[in-house]
Parts: C-alpha cells; structure tokens; sequence
C-alpha cells in the first residue's frame, strides 16, 4: 500500500481552450478486478467522447492499490484482445505526450502497458470496489451513472483506471474519455518522472502476460502522436500564424499531434519548415511538398536537424513557456535541441 500524495506541481503551466479536452491531475486506480473485469476493450463511442468534457483541476490523492489482473483467457482470442488493447493504450498514450524516451524501458512503452494491465484498453470500464475488494464491473454509459453493487466504497474508471474518491475532482465525463483519461494519466505521473503510483508498476506486474513485447512492438510501429522534447512537459505544436512552437504537453490537442514520415513533420494538411536557409530561422507549417527546407532527419542525440541549413530544431533558451515559437540553431547536443519522435 502507498502513502496518499499530492502530484507533483510542473514548472509550465496546462493552458485550457475551450475546444480542448482539459485535463486535471487525478489519482489512480484504487482496485483490479477478476480478469474478466478487465479483459473486453469495447469500442469507443466518438459521439459520446465528443460530449465529454474535464470536471475540475484540484489534485487528488493516490488511493490504496491492489495488484492489477492480466487479460483474460488463452490462445487466439485473447492474443486479439491484447492486440487491441495494446493499440488502443499505445495510441491515447502517445497522444498525451509520454516521450517514446527509450527501448522497452521508456515512457511511453511504460505508460501504455500499465494501460494495458489496468484496463485491458477498454475506455469505458469500471471495477466497483468495496473497502479495497473488487464488487463488480461494467462499461459506462454516457448520461448514467455508474452501476455499483450496495456497500460500494468506490470505482476505478476508464484506460488508467483513476479512482472516483481518491480522484473526486475528476468527473465521470473526463475519466471515460480516453484522451482526458490519458491527460490525467499523465499529469499524474509526474509527465513521466513516476509511474509507483499504479499498482501494476509497482508490484511489476505490468511487464507480464507479454504485455511489455507486445506495446514495445506497437510503439516501434507508431507514426503519429507527439513531439516530445527533453525539457519536461513541453511538447511541439502547431501555434497561431502557421508558427511551430512548444507548449505543455498533456491536453491530447490536435495541434500537438505530427505524422512522421518519409522525412516530413505533418500536422493537419501542414509541413514544418524553416522560413529561410539564413542561422536561426524560424519554423512554420506550409503546404507539403518536395523542399530541403521541409526535410528533417534524426541526429546525433535525438535531435531533429534540417537539410536546407544543417542546423538542429531547438527551444530558444530552453524557455519551457507555451507559445514560445522554435528557432533553428547550431546542433550542439543541448537538452532544449532534443525531441523524440512518435
């Protein structure tokens, strides 16, 4: 059992736009449940997603942990669970902003397997839980309440599976929504810093089942999420005037989300490009087409250097403030130079 604590305060502020799911730091799941409790991912209703909006940004505390229970079942049907649950936890994980930081040890591998033990990347699931036992489960229905058995105490909810006591400033609306859920998820664990809090980390339960093999291998796969720098919490964003800047990571926002591939950095119909070949350029979405000065490749430590001027993507000064737009500058292995990729 850990000890109730606060979430960690980040040195960048969560701006919230209206048209932006907003995310609060929640606390998680509290219980696991029988492994039929968290074995079916559901599809997840776009419409009702839509409909859904945060509830509050006060902290909430980490509530006692139970250990998580894998996927259930054996041979082909659970192996297409799993393929599913690791594509869905992989996909709102990457969305969020965890870093793809590493080879099996990294952020974003990490965050999406504790998903996958958690819930079984079902979105909509909730485990009732009764003074620390699971009491019964089911999938959340928009506009209803939740269904617990009498005596309940409390109930994990959704793809991280944050508690509704220990995380009572969340709302039902955001923790069944997979990307409020995951924004909270995130917040949650220090934007990468701690994942002790659930259980199925803590205990290293979650790397069984061959969950971790099998998220790693999705990730490998991934082409779209964020673009993630080394600075804490900052991530790229398609910002105001077609400019390409930082802000904080964590909304889920569509400006937050790039299309890596054949060289190109796409969000919307837009390619990242430098302005001019002249040092320090700025950066800024134009329309895709085959220019050197859209043309990005990985170098030397995660940096992102372009082929019109040889220079590397950088956040001046290592600013961490959101809006602030990117420059190029020499490549010099600098923390503010280095970006993961999706």
């Amino acid at each position: 059992m850990l000890r109730p604590r606060l979430a960690p305060l980040a040195r960048i502020a969560l701006p919230l736009a209206a048209a932006i799911v907003a995310v609060a730091v929640p606390a998680v799941a509290s219980t696991s449940a029988s492994p039929a409790a968290r074995s079916a991912a559901v599809p997840y209703d776009r419409a009702a997603g839509a409909r859904a909006a945060a509830e509050g940004a006060a902290p909430g505390v980490i509530a006692p942990l139970a250990g998580p229970t894998p996927l259930a079942g054996a041979g082909a049907a659970p192996v297409v669970a799993t393929a599913k649950a690791t594509a869905t936890c992989a996909a709102y994980a990457a969305r969020a902003g965890w870093p793809d930081n590493g080879y099996y040890g990294g952020d974003l591998v990490t965050a999406a397997t504790i998903c996958v033990a958690e819930s079984g990347g079902n979105p909509l699931l909730y485990v009732c839980d009764k003074n620390g036992v699971p009491d019964g489960q089911g999938n959340y229905v928009p506009g209803k309440k939740v269904s617990c058995p009498t005596g309940t105490t409390s109930y994990d909810r959704g793809l991280w599976q944050l508690n509704s006591v220990a995380a009572a400033a969340v709302g039902d609306s955001c923790a069944f929504n997979p990307v409020c859920n995951a924004g909270q998820a995130y917040l949650y664990s220090g934007r990468g810093t701690d994942f002790a809090p659930w259980s199925s980390y803590d205990q290293d339960t979650y790397v069984g089942h061959q969950f971790l093999d099998l998220v790693q291998g999705v990730v490998s796969k991934l082409s779209v999420g964020t673009v993630t720098s080394a600075l804490l919490g900052e991530c790229l964003a398609a910002g105001s005037s077609a400019k390409v800047v930082v802000a904080n990571c964590g909304s889920g926002a569509a400006s937050q989300q790039w299309l890596v591939a054949d060289g190109k950095l796409k969000s919307g119909s837009g390619c990242a490009a430098i302005i001019s070949a002249a040092k320090n350029s700025g950066v800024t979405l134009v329309r895709c087409a085959r220019r050197s000065a859209q043309d990005w490749t990985a170098f030397g430590r995660d940096e992102l250097r372009n082929a019109a001027d040889g220079e590397c993507l950088s956040d001046p000064g290592g600013s961490l403030a959101a809006g602030t737009p990117v420059k190029m500058a020499a490549c010099t292995d600098a923390k503010a130079q280095t970006w993961w990729l999706p």
